[in-house]
């Protein structure tokens, strides 16, 4: 499915209030932004994930775990050189019960379940109604920053919600038959 213009003005309404609450309302900002390593990183993954996003679509029919499996054992595999890098760089994580159940929930909760529903939506909507709701992880990383950090809420936080609420309700509505 081709991107809508609604979608788009959508995506870039959303996109706008990501900014808006990144920099804190200042636009000013972008033009004091420095890149590092990590910014290309993050910009490589960005790409990839959008990549996994359409192809998911065509993937096998197979069960949803036999797929989110497949794919967190092909990213594991993927991963095995840093893994013996790092084991020489750096201390070997001490395994004790906190450490294990901080492994566990992230294995279950932001890994397993998250792409399970993401996948399934995916499925349902396809990727590009599915996109645009990334925008909303800043919005609830600043909610949970309010609740659990005392960060204050300001101005910009809510013109920054209203922009991403408004242009993921805008990019993810179904096109009227026509």
């Amino acid at each position: 499915m081709r991107l809508t213009l609604a979608q788009a003005c959508g995506i870039v309404v959303s996109l706008i209030g990501v900014l808006v609450i990144l920099l804190h309302g200042d636009l000013t900002t972008l033009s004091n932004i420095e890149f590092n390593k990590g910014d290309l990183i993050f910009t490589v993954a960005l790409v990839i994930f959008g990549l996994y996003s359409v192809l998911s679509l065509k993937r096998p029919n197979i069960h949803a775990l036999s797929f989110v499996a497949f794919t967190f054992g092909a990213g594991a595999a993927c991963l095995i050189p840093l893994f013996v890098w790092e084991l020489y760089a750096r201390p070997v994580m001490q395994i004790d019960a906190a450490n294990l159940l901080k492994v566990f929930y992230v294995a279950v909760f932001p890994s397993t379940i998250a792409y399970l529903c993401y996948n399934r939506g995916v499925q349902l909507i396809g990727a590009n109604r599915a996109a645009p709701f990334f925008h909303v992880i800043p919005v609830f990383g600043t909610i949970m920053s309010i609740v659990f950090l005392d960060e204050h809420p300001q101005a910009f936080h809510f013109i920054g919600f209203a922009l991403v609420l408004t242009g993921v309700f805008v990019a993810s509505r179904k096109q009227q038959a026509g």
